[in-house]
């Protein structure tokens, strides 16, 4: 059990890697919703009104980059094409 605690951490740390660098990846503006969706907290509502945009157009890009980050984390989560996680 011991030995295992470490592992798991080191897997933690490269799976953390693997999703900033897949939000890094992706555009600004898709970039901004994800870190205020996922890591502010803030409801799509709180987002259309912070960046002054429908709330359509917050839950699309929302929707886009979670596809996108599915499709960059798609070889560390060993999923195909027709399975986003």
């Amino acid at each position: 059990m011991g030995q295992e605690q470490p592992e798991r951490r080191v897997q933690q740390r490269e799976w953390r890697t693997e999703m900033l660098d897949a939000i890094d990846a992706l555009g600004e503006k898709h970039r901004v919703v994800v870190v205020l969706r996922y890591y502010a907290g803030m409801s799509n509502e709180e987002i259309a009104e912070t960046m002054n945009c429908p709330i359509g157009t917050v839950r699309s890009r929302i929707f886009r980059a979670r596809e996108a980050i599915a499709e960059e984390l798609r070889p560390v989560l060993s999923t195909t094409k027709d399975k986003r996680w």
